[in-house]
């Protein structure tokens, strides 16, 4: 599945979510994150932030079971981006 995670928190809070989400998926911008992931993966990660999320954090969680079925667009360049060029 292909799952967007976008978080709002405390900001004593932000590295613990961005250093658990950065494991599994891929960094974004600020706070969001986006990746394929398994079934397995997914509970996993939703395990992952309730234990380090802080009490009165908000996560959503975007689920598309294909990346093919989300249309996708942007302008500007986001800050986690990575380049594959070298």
């Amino acid at each position: 599945m292909y799952l967007i995670i976008v978080y709002d928190t405390d900001r004593k809070n932000c590295a613990k979510l961005h250093k658990s989400l950065k494991k599994h998926l891929m960094w974004n911008q600020r706070s969001v994150f986006e990746g394929n992931v398994t079934e397995a993966q997914y509970v996993e990660i939703k395990h992952l932030l309730k234990k380090v999320r802080h009490p009165n954090s908000y996560i959503v969680f975007f689920k598309v079971d294909n990346e093919k079925m989300l249309e996708k667009e942007e302008l500007g360049t986001g800050e986690g981006h990575v380049s594959n060029i070298l």
